[in-house]
């Protein structure tokens, strides 16, 4: 399922955080490898993010971030993070 969201939180230091879908259908896992794999290091909550998610036994995970807009990033949150080398 394609579905847009924002990002309620993400922690390196724990190598995770979550997206609150849209439409009230609650919120969904995404690891930073998910999120490296689309060229970031980490981005600030409040992020709105469009993404792939698949649900197993009622958990949501991201599997793919298909597109990011920080324009809707919280005051006072890190500025977004890419990587250098993206391939």
């Amino acid at each position: 399922m394609i579905a847009s969201g924002r990002v309620s939180w993400l922690k390196l230091d724990k190598k995770f955080g979550f997206v609150e879908l849209e439409g009230g259908v609650g919120d969904a896992f995404l690891h930073v490898s998910v999120l490296k794999a689309a060229g970031y290091v980490t981005i600030p909550a409040g992020t709105t993010i469009r993404v792939r998610v698949e649900t197993q036994a009622d958990r949501r995970r991201v599997v793919e971030v298909l597109s990011v807009d920080t324009s809707t990033a919280l005051a006072g949150e890190p500025v977004p993070i890419k990587r250098k080398n993206v391939e």
